[in-house]
């Protein structure tokens, strides 16, 4: 695999670079002389650390991480839970933030980039995330009203064709999902492409689309505009609308220092196999150069992020944190969204690898991300700590291959929505064992 071993030298071995930079060194920095004197525990060694999927007791992750270190570095020196505690906080969380940019940036110049139609497709989405109740914690982020548990706003900008979180958020839970979305577009490059689901489409939102010409294409109720009644009512598969502010509509704006004037956007009907009526609205008004036909497909590259979610929430466990401090939390959040992306690289090439394998087979095959994700616990630390890990690339990406399932295109289940038990993480009483599942 000479490529591929190219390929990882070219990725990590530049972000090994970056943790052990200046420039990291004043990003990661909380206060002015962090990380300055020779610890047990130095930043170099930090990070990684905090990177390695932890979900167990401190002791426990320590443990099995010097374990690791020690095979490299045989003169490293086990450190104490409260050692890491100490360390831990001269930590900056948007020092994390910032890598996870330089990460995403040398995986699109060395992999490259999936498109649709020439154009990066993000999806944005938003969820909450429970957190432990400490003062301190209820103080910064709050809660739902009528419940006392912290309560976090969770935004995310994913990039679904490539399965890389461009950006992550954990904030107060007031803070709203639309001003995330229209801060990523602030952010977003002019081939960038936003998915939405309805809960995002505002009048507010499309203008500033078209302020910022960016494009976007958003699911929305069939109730959201007299246009789009008329359209429902039509019967036809495509049309270009003008949208007219209402009265909220045009005060919105005004809040936003946004024009108020009529937009023209593009409805397109989506029918389903169950005979549901979806309606998607777009700024790309070409049908040549945009077909209608295509947008059905191109509105189901959403489910990406919805799987994005479930893998953070269940397999990586985003809510089980470490600490009793806002600056932990976003820490352990930051920690595993880039711990996350750095798998994801194993995963896009591991799935060239599978590709080439399977390509005889009667259907194609994927990689298993939750078996991505066991086999780079405690190897990720491996990787980012040792110089030489081309062979154990190599066995990474052979145990991802060998892990694959078939894609059976148009299946589907019906969802039985039902109240279920929510796993709760308690701070005194977390898992001897650090396995994913």
């Amino acid at each position: 695999m000479p490529r591929f071993s190219a390929l990882f030298r070219n990725i990590y071995d530049p972000i090994k670079d970056v943790i052990r930079s200046d420039d990291f060194l004043q990003q990661a920095r909380t206060q002015v002389g962090d990380f300055s004197r020779q610890r047990d525990l130095p930043l170099s060694r930090l990070v990684p650390l905090r990177l390695n999927f932890r979900k167990g007791t401190l002791r426990n992750e320590l443990d099995q991480a010097f374990e690791v270190l020690q095979e490299a570095q045989p003169n490293v020196k086990p450190v104490t839970p409260a050692a890491l505690c100490r360390a831990r906080q001269k930590l900056n969380p948007h020092a994390l933030v910032w890598l996870n940019d330089r990460l995403v940036d040398l995986a699109s110049q060395q992999l490259g980039e999936r498109r649709w139609q020439g154009l990066r497709v993000l999806a944005v989405d938003g969820s909450t995330a429970r957190l432990p109740s400490t003062p301190q914690i209820a103080a910064h982020f709050g809660h739902r009203k009528g419940d006392g548990v912290p309560l976090a706003r969770w935004s995310t900008l994913y990039d679904v064709l490539n399965d890389r979180v461009i950006q992550a958020d954990l904030a107060p839970y007031a803070e709203g999902e639309r001003t995330f979305a229209s801060e990523y577009v602030l952010e977003s490059r002019p081939d960038d492409l936003f998915l939405y689901d309805r809960g995002y489409a505002a009048f507010w939102l499309f203008v500033f689309h078209c302020v910022q010409q960016r494009g976007f294409c958003a699911r929305v109720r069939l109730d959201f505009h007299a246009e789009v009644k008329a359209f429902v009512a039509s019967g036809q598969k495509s049309t270009l609308v003008s949208l007219t502010p209402n009265a909220q509509n045009a005060r919105q704006c005004k809040d936003f220092h946004l024009p108020t004037k009529p937009i023209l956007v593009r409805l397109i009907r989506v029918e389903l196999k169950s005979g549901e009526i979806e309606v998607l609205a777009t700024s790309l008004l070409d049908e040549k150069t945009y077909p209608t036909r295509l947008f059905a497909k191109l509105y189901a590259l959403r489910w990406g992020i919805e799987e994005q979610y479930k893998r953070s929430k269940l397999r990586l466990e985003v809510e089980n944190v470490s600490g009793r401090s806002p600056q932990v939390v976003l820490q352990d959040f930051q920690a595993k969204i880039l711990a996350q992306n750095l798998t994801a690289i194993f995963v896009f090439i591991a799935q060239w690898l599978a590709d080439e394998r399977y390509r005889k087979r009667h259907y194609r095959y994927q990689i298993n991300w939750a078996n991505a994700l066991s086999a780079m616990k405690n190897n990720l630390m491996r990787v980012l700590c040792s110089d030489a890990v081309l062979d154990l690339c190599q066995c990474l990406l052979q145990r991802m291959v060998n892990a694959v399932e078939p894609v059976r295109p148009g299946r589907s289940f019906p969802r039985h929505l039902k109240k279920v038990a929510v796993p709760a993480f308690r701070p005194n009483y977390k898992r001897t064992q650090s396995l994913i599942p």
